[in-house]
């Protein structure tokens, strides 16, 4: 069975902006939004390269804010990780959620 692997994701250069700044380790993001694409983009194709399945993980600062104060994280780059492992599982169990393809 193919692996699913949760991605932090964001929707837009705003979405961007607003999460960084909400973010306790700001200094563990590209610089811009552009970068970030960048970047994702190589995770995913190495995710999709070997047999497993990109989810996108998205982040939007109020929500995510939320859930990690529901969980017990910072929002930081283990309160993302955990984001997207929890998506990752949800979309296991139920079939919902959006394929980066």
């Amino acid at each position: 069975m193919n692996d699913v692997i949760g991605v932090a994701w964001f929707r837009d250069e705003l979405t961007y902006r607003e999460a960084v700044e909400i973010f306790t380790d700001p200094e563990n993001m590209p610089a811009t939004f552009e970068k970030w694409k960048t970047l994702v983009g190589r995770q995913c194709e190495l995710i999709k390269s070997g047999g497993n399945i990109a989810i996108r993980a998205d982040i939007d600062p109020e929500t995510f804010t939320a859930w990690c104060n529901a969980h017990g994280f910072k929002a930081d780059a283990w309160g993302r990780t955990a984001f997207a492992n929890h998506v990752a599982l949800e979309y296991q169990k139920t079939g919902k959620g959006t394929i980066i393809e």
